[in-house]
């Protein structure tokens, strides 16, 4: 098993035994379970689907979790049903991690772009006016020109984060460094 789900609690610091912090983030990771298995046979690849979440009474026949994830790997030995927890992660391991960034909404160009804004003063009148397309052949905006709009809300990937604390007890890991989301947002941890 290479992955699990989890979710964001906040940071904190931890000290290593120089007595140095270091900032981390808590992540939850509940038991998941072995929702279904891809083999290369059949699938033409070999992957482990988990389910983490449990719906209770609103479960029905396809929906029994609330978050469901497949990771790719070795499928050996492993059977569907089965629960998954911390203590396939150690102390000091690297792990890639998969989170959806907080949304900010609609912002303006110096926001979202970190674009200059002309100066506002001694006699600037018409530095601000104009089109954002061209004037002659195509007259219209250009693609990937940066305009205001949605900022935020995107699944953001980091790799090589280390792992500083791994409690099986409490089902608690603590990453180096921040992770995307908000607090009780879902994270998906993998192997590097």
């Amino acid at each position: 098993m290479n992955g699990i789900i989890g979710k964001k609690m906040g940071m904190a610091q931890a000290f290593d035994e120089k007595g140095r912090s270091i900032p981390v983030t808590y992540i939850k990771c509940e038991k998941n379970t072995v929702y279904g298995i891809k083999t290369e046979e059949v699938d033409g690849y070999s992957a482990v689907v988990l389910g983490a979440g449990g719906l209770g009474s609103r479960a029905t026949k396809t929906k029994k979790f609330k978050t469901i994830k497949e990771f790719s790997g070795d499928v050996s030995g492993v059977e569907k049903g089965a629960s998954v927890d911390v203590s396939i992660f150690e102390k000091g391991e690297r792990v890639t991690l998969v989170g959806v960034s907080k949304g900010k909404g609609f912002q303006g160009r110096v926001r979202r772009h970190n674009a200059n804004v002309a100066r506002k003063t001694h006699g600037t009148k018409a530095i601000r006016h104009g089109s954002s397309g061209s004037m002659c052949i195509t007259a219209r905006s250009q693609k990937g020109l940066k305009m205001s709009g949605r900022m935020g809300n995107d699944q953001v990937t980091l790799r090589g984060r280390e792992i500083v604390v791994v409690d099986a007890e409490r089902s608690i890991v603590a990453v180096k460094g921040p992770v995307p989301g908000a607090i009780n947002s879902v994270v998906f941890l993998k192997k590097s």
